[in-house]
């Protein structure tokens, strides 16, 4: 052990050791790797951005309460809500966001489902419900929010491309 090796473990290799190798200076590294530790986060970005997922659950949100407030039909037409939102955000987007649209989708259309059916009148035939099947129904109403928010979001990813594509 020397006085410039405390711990003894010589020459591991590590390109950050060797002499003039200084990875805040040289973010490629001499390996060809990044040093940069954004370069990890970046690419988790580019698969799931958090603010293309607020936006889309707002979206949602907003979909499914407009959607709902149709009298005697509200469970239904809140989906339509739904697939109305998500189109519109398909339209408006450049990016593909599918993850961050399926699953604001499914958030909001279970936490709507269930808020719908906590605060109704029959809540003591609810909550038994709930207590029995309430996983395998959220799962149903996540499943069915998620399909009808892609498709919505598809369809409108879909006529945004027709309409900027030159003929």
């Amino acid at each position: 052990m020397s006085r410039d090796d405390p711990l003894g473990d010589r020459g591991t290799g590590d390109a950050s050791e060797r002499v003039g190798a200084n990875p805040a200076r040289d973010p490629a590294g001499t390996d060809g790797t990044s040093a940069r530790p954004g370069g990890l986060r970046a690419r988790a970005r580019r698969l799931f951005s958090p603010r293309r997922f607020l936006l889309a659950l707002v979206l949602a949100g907003v979909g499914l309460f407009v959607g709902g407030l149709v009298p005697l039909v509200g469970s239904l037409t809140r989906f339509v809500g739904l697939g109305a939102a998500t189109f519109a955000l398909g339209v408006a987007s450049a990016r593909r966001c599918y993850v961050e649209v399926a699953l604001a989708a499914a958030l909001a259309a279970v936490g709507s489902v269930l808020f719908g059916l906590l605060t109704s009148a029959f809540l003591p035939i609810t909550v038994d419900y709930l207590a029995r099947s309430g996983v395998a129904f959220g799962l149903v109403v996540a499943g069915i929010g998620a399909l009808v928010g892609v498709l919505g979001y598809y369809f409108g990813r879909d006529l945004r491309d027709g309409l900027t594509r030159s003929l």
